[in-house]
């Protein structure tokens, strides 16, 4: 059995490639079944920075803002700021930055959302304290210097259309994805959060919004009829529970946002203040929405003074950059005429 020892050590010599891939392995496999959240976590982050993005952080006051950045400003191309939707992050635009090779894109962490502060009780969290948050940020990294492109989807799709209506000399254009509106056909999603609303219960409408899941099963729900394409094999119930964990500590959070942005008061923000944006407009729209109707595209198309793109993507459903994301870089790229021949 001695004589084994040093053949074995050999063997470790001969074969460090193959001991190290089965330790990592070993080390995965334990991870993924006794703390499924950290996998999540580490691949979101590896995914983040793989495409091309530096993570940054940028003090407002005492809230500290996280975003990512990719490339530097240019004189001859506007700067990107991409605005993602309820309880995503900056993570939400991976399938895009990785594909805009030679910009200048910043994806915010938008406050609560990421590893952004959760701002205090008493802040102003509605579509318009948002947009006052957002143009503190947009001065602290001086995006303001010169006029950039604003991208926002879902409720960033609203809070970039409402910050181009407020602040249009530093927009040079405006792409709205599925914008948070109330459209004239309604989802089964916006009827289910319709009736919860109505309750006034805040018990109710934490335990039925199905935003904020508190279990696998909530979570699978969530994606399947956010994305067209229904979650693979990849979404198991040890990946579904660690992504639970993820967002467990801004959960109070996004029910106090939930709350604040699904009021009545703010269904037709939008619509009442698109005839303000009159910089160059696009929208973009998964024709098999079921959270925001594609119906939305019409309204907005007739009250947007300024709206030169409607792209209106088939087999896509909400989360566009999950469905369809490279439909959605072209639409983009289209919009700002800049796609080449061999993106088309």
């Amino acid at each position: 059995m001695a004589a084994l020892v040093p053949e074995f050590a050999m063997s470790l010599m001969i074969y460090p490639v193959l001991v190290t891939t089965a330790t990592v392995t070993a080390a995965t496999l334990l991870v993924y079944l006794n703390r499924p959240v950290l996998v999540v976590q580490m691949y979101m982050k590896f995914a983040v920075l793989f495409s091309g993005m530096k993570i940054q952080y940028v003090k407002l006051g005492d809230l500290t803002l996280c975003y990512g950045e990719r490339g530097r400003k240019r004189p001859d191309k506007s700067s990107i700021l991409l605005l993602h939707g309820f309880s995503a992050d900056k993570f939400m635009w991976v399938p895009l930055v990785k594909n805009l090779t030679d910009y200048h894109v910043i994806a915010l962490d938008l406050p609560g959302h990421g590893d952004s502060d959760i701002p205090s009780e008493g802040e102003d969290i509605s579509f318009n304290g948002q947009v006052s948050r957002v143009r503190e940020f947009v001065e602290a990294v001086g995006l303001d210097k010169t006029p950039f492109h604003m991208v926002g989807m879902s409720m960033g799709g609203s809070i970039a259309g409402l910050y181009t209506a407020k602040y249009p000399d530093q927009i040079e254009r405006l792409s709205m994805m599925c914008p948070a509106m109330k459209t004239p056909i309604d989802s089964e999603v916006s009827i289910k959060i319709r009736e919860i609303m109505e309750t006034q219960d805040d018990e109710t409408i934490l335990r039925e919004c199905p935003f904020i899941p508190k279990n696998p099963e909530e979570m699978k729900y969530m994606l399947g009829f956010a994305q067209f394409y229904k979650p693979n094999f990849f979404f198991t119930n040890k990946i579904l529970q660690g992504a639970v964990e993820m967002r467990k500590p801004n959960n109070i959070f996004f029910f106090r946002l939930f709350k604040s942005l699904a009021s009545w008061e703010y269904a037709a923000i939008l619509e009442n203040t698109a005839h303000k944006i009159t910089v160059p407009s696009q929208l973009i729209w998964g024709e098999e929405d079921q959270v925001i109707d594609v119906s939305g595209v019409k309204v907005l198309q007739e009250k947007l003074p300024n709206c030169q793109s409607v792209d209106i993507i088939s087999r896509c459903g909400h989360a566009i950059n999950l469905d369809r994301p490279g439909s959605k870089t072209k639409a983009i790229l289209k919009f700002r005429g800049e796609l080449k021949t061999k993106q088309s």
